[in-house]
């Protein structure tokens, strides 16, 4: 019986492989992943080829994704993750679009019970709270389209200090979540600029495909043009900022994984110093103020004098006259 479960389990978690990687596995390479031999995982795929649509492109192994129908089971430790990770889009998000709405659904009818029946509340509150808006689908339709079709956009703009929308042509490349915040951000090289430029989807108030084809990068990762950037700004030089956090915000932001690059020293007063090479302090800002006095600024100088004239103006509101 045990060789059968775990027969199973290799079979599903092969399965899982392929999906993930576009560029598929060897038989080596599965055989070391999963500490079996390349017998072992041969047979494998063979007897998952049975079910699964595997193709093979010389010694690597990958799955059609076009004729692969997914078929997800969540044990309920995953139905719980899951629904956590979709209770807080929900709550966080105060522009849901029908596309989103369509997709926690989808996503709800494989959650174990009683977590479908309340995230299909929380949906319903959602909807209840986020009426359609028609305009806002059509931007998104055309957006995706125009990402994997890989056709240029126009769009129009409005920034956040402007009454008036821009109009920009754009190659949609990625699309990212405001970490810290709410909303969406297109990443696309802008024609009109000549250059990256972000934008965030929900100032986005028409967009117009066009039959102007363009290529992706195929060396351009997200991950890398983010590395240093505190939300979505990307290309300034990193600059070190460091903070020091008191008690009792120094175990609350111990707790937190607030950028991958983070470094954190505990100090011997029960503070901690937290450390971070970041493109641009613009965006942090607004995070540090909300610590309010239990956080100092140490560098760079001038975010430290920024921070200590806005807690000088804050303080004067409230002096009695």
């Amino acid at each position: 019986m045990s060789r059968t479960l775990n027969r199973v389990s290799r079979l599903q978690r092969i399965e899982e492989l392929l999906l993930a990687s576009p560029r598929g596995y060897t038989s080596r390479e599965l055989a070391a992943r999963l500490g079996v031999d390349r017998t072992t995982i041969w047979r494998d795929l063979q007897e998952l080829s049975a079910e699964v649509p595997i193709q093979q492109d010389g010694d690597r192994y990958f799955i059609d994704r076009q004729h692969y129908l997914s078929n997800v089971h969540l044990s309920q430790g995953e139905s719980l993750m899951l629904y956590l990770a979709m209770r807080h889009l929900i709550r966080r998000t105060t522009h849901l679009s029908p596309l989103m709405i369509s997709a926690l659904e989808k996503l709800s009818l494989v959650l174990r019970h009683p977590l479908a029946s309340q995230l299909a509340e929380a949906i319903r509150a959602a909807q209840a709270n986020h009426p359609p808006d028609a305009d806002r689908l059509r931007v998104w339709e055309v957006l995706i389209r125009g990402w994997l079709e890989q056709l240029a956009v126009r769009i129009d703009h409005q920034r956040f200090f402007s009454s008036q929308a821009n109009t920009y042509e754009v190659h949609p490349y990625f699309f990212e979540p405001a970490p810290l915040s709410e909303g969406v951000y297109l990443i696309a090289y802008s024609v009109s600029h000549g250059a990256l430029r972000t934008f965030k989807v929900e100032r986005i108030l028409g967009a117009t495909l066009t039959t102007e084809s363009f290529s992706r990068p195929a060396d351009m990762d997200l991950d890398t043009l983010l590395r240093h950037a505190w939300g979505i700004w990307y290309g300034q030089e990193p600059v070190e900022v460091r903070l020091r956090f008191r008690h009792p915000a120094a175990r609350r932001v111990q707790e937190t994984i607030w950028h991958p690059l983070q470094e954190i020293e505990a100090l011997p007063d029960g503070s901690v110093e937290w450390r971070l090479r970041v493109a641009g302090t613009l965006e942090l800002v607004p995070w540090i103020r909300g610590w309010g006095p239990d956080c100092e600024v140490l560098d760079p100088p001038e975010l430290r004098q920024q921070i200590a004239e806005e807690l000088r103006r804050a303080a004067a509101q409230y002096e009695e006259e």
